[in-house]
C-alpha cells in the first residue's frame, strides 16, 4: 500500500510538471492534441520550437469538458494569431481533479502563468494563502487589462483586502430547471417567476414524484452549488465571514432549516438518495435528463448541455423566494487568474485581457461559461446568440433584477470549513450525526481564536 501511495504521489507530481507546463510550439501550424485523462495543450510545429526562435512562452490551464477544450483552445490560436510574439501552451482537467492537479504543480513550483480560479472558495484559498496568485491592479492600471466596461460589482468580487486578484471570465447564475412534460402530467403549473418560497415548492414535489414513479427533484440542497449559499442570502446571513473571529457567518437556524428540510426530502423520497446522487456524472447521466426527476438547480450557463441531453424541452426559472428580496447573485462563473511566478507576467497579462475583451474570441467560445463579463462584448454577440444562447441571456437579465451585491470574499483558512461542511452533510444524510450536533463542530471548528 505504502509503495502504491508513492507511485501516486510520483505520478501526480510527473503530470502537474509535465501536463499542466502544455506542449512546446513553433509558429506555424496549430493542432489539439488531447490525452485520455482530459489534459490537452495547443501545440504548434515547426522546426523551431520552446520559445527558442524568440517568442515568449506561456501556459494557460482551466477546468472543464472537452467541448470547452476545443472552443477554448480555437480562441486561443486566435490570440496567437494576433500576438504573433506570444506562444500559449494549454491544458484542461475534469473538476474533480483539477484542483488537485494545479496544487501539485504549485508545490513544485510550476503552476502555470493564467488558470482558471474562483476568488472566495474554498479550493482556490490555498492558493491565495501561499501568495502565488498576481494582484492584477497594475495591469489595469497600466492599460493592458481593460476594465472600462466590467461592472464594479464583477470587479469587487475579485478583490481581497482592497487589491485585484482575479478578474471573471464568464457570468453566471443559478437557476431552477424543469421538466414541461413532467409538470404537464402532474397537472401543476410552472411558476413564471419561480416558486415564491421553499414551501411553495415542496407542495409541489408529491405530484411530481408520483408523475415520474420515481423521484420529484434532485438533490439540489447541496452545500456545493451555492444553493446553501443563496439560502442563506435569503436569512440576511452568509456561509463564510469576510472578517470576525469565525470563518462561518451563518446562524444554527439556517442552517438546521436548510438540511432539515433535505433530510426531510429525502426520508419522503422525494429526492434520490444520497450516493446515487453523488453518483451522478454531469448532464447526460443526471435525473432531470433520465425522466427520474422534474426539478434541478442549475449554473445557466450549463443550460444547452442539459437540454441537448434531455433531447426534450426544458425550461429555467428563477429560485424559489427571488421576486421576495435581494438574495440572487450574478456572480462570475470564475475567474482568470495569473500567478505570482509567473516569468512572463506582461504576456499573461495580455492573454487575460484578451479572453475577457476580445469580440471574436468570446464567439469562438460561445458563453460556454457564462454570459461575457464584458458589456461591449455581450451587446456586440447577442445577435447571433442561438435559441439556447438567449434563454441563458434572459435568465441572467431576469436574476439582475432581484439580485444584490456578490457576497464578500472570505477569509483565509475557508477551505477547511467547506471540507467540513461537505464532511458532515455526508454524515447527516447517513443519519451519523444530527443537524444541531454539525452546526456546534462547526462553530468550534471556524473560530479563530
Amino acid at each position: 500500500m505504502r509503495m502504491k501511495k508513492i507511485m501516486a504521489l510520483f505520478l501526480t507530481a510527473a503530470m502537474a510538471a509535465g501536463v499542466l507546463s502544455g506542449c512546446g510550439g513553433g509558429n506555424s501550424q496549430t493542432t489539439d492534441n488531447t490525452s485520455a485523462d482530459g489534459t490537452s495543450s495547443v501545440e504548434t510545429t515547426s522546426a523551431v520550437k520552446n520559445g527558442k526562435d524568440g517568442r515568449t512562452t506561456i501556459r494557460f490551464a482551466w477546468w472543464g469538458g472537452q467541448e470547452r477544450a476545443d472552443l477554448t483552445n480555437e480562441a486561443v490560436k486566435l490570440f496567437m494569431e494576433k500576438n504573433p510574439d506570444i506562444e500559449v501552451e494549454t491544458s484542461f482537467y475534469p473538476w474533480d481533479s483539477y484542483w488537485e492537479n494545479l496544487s501539485v504543480a504549485s508545490t513544485a513550483n510550476n503552476i502555470p502563468d493564467v488558470y482558471q480560479g474562483y476568488i472566495g472558495s474554498g479550493d482556490f484559498q490555498q492558493f491565495m494563502d501561499g501568495g502565488i496568485v498576481e494582484p492584477l491592479d497594475s495591469y489595469a492600471e497600466s492599460g493592458l487589462i481593460d476594465l472600462s466596461s466590467i461592472s464594479e460589482n464583477l470587479i469587487a468580487e475579485g478583490q481581497v483586502d482592497g487589491k485585484l486578484y482575479g478578474l471573471p471570465f464568464g457570468v453566471n447564475t443559478r437557476a431552477m430547471l424543469v421538466a414541461p412534460d413532467i409538470y404537464e402530467k402532474a397537472g401543476l403549473t410552472i411558476p413564471e417567476n419561480g416558486y415564491e418560497s421553499w414551501e411553495a415548492l415542496e407542495a409541489d414535489l408529491p405530484k411530481l414524484k408520483e408523475a415520474t414513479g420515481k423521484y420529484a427533484a434532485a438533490d439540489f440542497l447541496m452545500m456545493e452549488g451555492d444553493v446553501f449559499k443563496y439560502y442563506c442570502r435569503q436569512q440576511g446571513e452568509s456561509v463564510y465571514a469576510p472578517e470576525g473571529d469565525s470563518l462561518i457567518n451563518f446562524s444554527k437556524d439556517t442552517f438546521n432549516n436548510f438540511y432539515g428540510m433535505k433530510l426531510k426530502w429525502a426520508g419522503e423520497g422525494l429526492i434520490p438518495p444520497y450516493d446515487v446522487s453523488q453518483a451522478e456524472n454531469g448532464p447526460e447521466d443526471s435525473s432531470i435528463v433520465k425522466g427520474e426527476t422534474a426539478v434541478n438547480i442549475i449554473p445557466a450557463s450549463q443550460y444547452a448541455n442539459f437540454a441537448n441531453a434531455a433531447n426534450k424541452e426544458l425550461r429555467m426559472i428563477l429560485l424559489p423566494g427571488s421576486t421576495s428580496g435581494k438574495a440572487t447573485m450574478v456572480p462570475a462563473s470564475l475567474h482568470l487568474c495569473m500567478s505570482s511566478k509567473s516569468e512572463n507576467k506582461e504576456a499573461a497579462a495580455k492573454l487575460i485581457d484578451f479572453l475577457i475583451n476580445d469580440v471574436e474570441a468570446n464567439k469562438i467560445m460561445k458563453a460556454e461559461r457564462g454570459m461575457p463579463a464584458s458589456d461591449k462584448v455581450r451587446e456586440s454577440m447577442e445577435s447571433t446568440f442561438d435559441e439556447n444562447q438567449k434563454k441563458v441571456s434572459a435568465i441572467v437579465d431576469q436574476a439582475v433584477e432581484y439580485s444584490s451585491a456578490n457576497d464578500r470574499p472570505s477569509m483565509a483558512g475557508s477551505s477547511k470549513i467547506q471540507k467540513l461542511l461537505a464532511e458532515y452533510e455526508e454524515r447527516m444524510m447517513y443519519q451519523d450525526i444530527t443537524p444541531d450536533e454539525a452546526y456546534d463542530e462547526l462553530v468550534e471548528a471556524a473560530k479563530l481564536n
